[in-house]
């Protein structure tokens, strides 16, 4: 066994193998920052953000259902929780992007 972890490490040592894991390291580091970068947060900051957003629209799916099933219910909550989902996500869009989006939007 001893054999087969030093053809291990001297695998590991060469300097081509060195770049190509000093690459997958780079291109793992890129695909969990990349796109919370382009939103002007760390990982950290858009996995909260997410979270906290999972959260608001759990709790409007669970009033519309409610309201669904009793109509005299929760008549305004789940609207104005939308209303609150919509400028927080209106906020963090590209104005270029959010008057295409408002454009194409339909009911």
């Amino acid at each position: 066994m001893n054999e087969h972890l030093q053809k291990a490490r001297s695998w590991l040592a060469r300097e081509e193998h060195k770049q190509k894991a000093r690459e997958l390291r780079d291109d793992v580091e890129r695909a969990f920052t990349e796109h919370p970068h382009e939103t002007g947060e760390t990982y950290l900051e858009h996995l909260w953000f997410t979270v906290r957003m999972a959260g608001r629209f759990l709790y409007t799916t669970t009033v519309l259902m409610i309201h669904g099933l009793f109509p005299f219910l929760l008549t305004k909550a789940a609207s104005k929780q939308i209303e609150v989902i919509y400028t927080i996500m209106r906020g963090r869009v590209p104005k270029a992007r959010r008057d295409a989006i408002d454009l194409d939007y339909q009911v």
